[in-house]
């Protein structure tokens, strides 16, 4: 595009800008920089993804709403066996062809019960909820015309490119955050919605992922 000097337009001004807008752009979403252990989530969560254990016994140990409740939601079973020694044990253990066969829970003995601390599973199962990929489709129209208003804006109103990319990476900060608000299907599975007290919104929890949504401008 070739401009010309027109009257009160200052047309060397808008060429800088609409250089700076074909060699910049607006990043949303969540950055490595910042956590690394927080994009695996994301990812999990977008595209979905199986959770296998990693460990000597072969299965993923998940706590119980009475676990989190008595220890924090980050307690382990490594924390628990520490605290309760001999007392903490898995139900239903035998021994298969020779090799011990893990029951499907672990806990302890407490006034003739037994309370469930952990559950113990083969694999997790996390289906793809891409809210990331719905925020964007659900309001690409918006964008257009925020850009649409954004050039007008630096035409008239001596408005920057770096100013447009700023209004475009506020608006998808915001929209994201609303698809993790809004997102209901699929939901949680039985375990997970006992463990958060019978709530149902699979992308809140701590309120971390909505938190950690944020935008930068690089070059091109």
């Amino acid at each position: 595009m070739t401009l010309k000097k027109n009257g009160n337009i200052d047309f060397n001004k808008i060429t800088k800008e609409l250089k700076y807008l074909k060699t910049h752009e607006v990043q949303i979403g969540f950055f490595g920089d910042r956590d690394g252990h927080l994009l695996t989530i994301v990812r999990a969560n977008e595209y979905g993804a199986k959770i296998v254990p990693h460990n000597k016994s072969g299965k993923l140990w998940i706590p119980s709403r009475e676990a989190i409740k008595r220890y924090g939601k980050s307690v382990t079973a490594k924390d628990v066996a520490n605290k309760l020694g001999k007392k903490f044990f898995v139900a239903g253990s035998k021994k298969v062809g020779g090799k011990k066969s893990l029951g499907k829970s672990a806990g302890v003995i407490e006034n003739g019960k037994y309370v469930v601390l952990f559950y113990l599973l083969d694999h997790v199962r996390i289906p793809a909820r891409p809210f990331l990929r719905k925020a964007f489709y659900d309001n690409q129209h918006k964008y257009r015309r925020l850009v649409k208003v954004g050039i007008d804006e630096i035409v008239y109103d001596d408005k920057t490119g770096h100013d447009l990319l700023v209004k475009l990476g506020k608006a998808g900060v915001s929209d994201v955050r609303e698809s993790i608000r809004r997102w209901t299907k699929p939901g949680n599975a039985p375990l997970t919605i006992e463990n958060k007290r019978g709530q149902n919104n699979p992308l809140v929890d701590t309120g971390k992922l909505s938190q950690a949504v944020t935008y930068k401008i690089v070059r091109v």
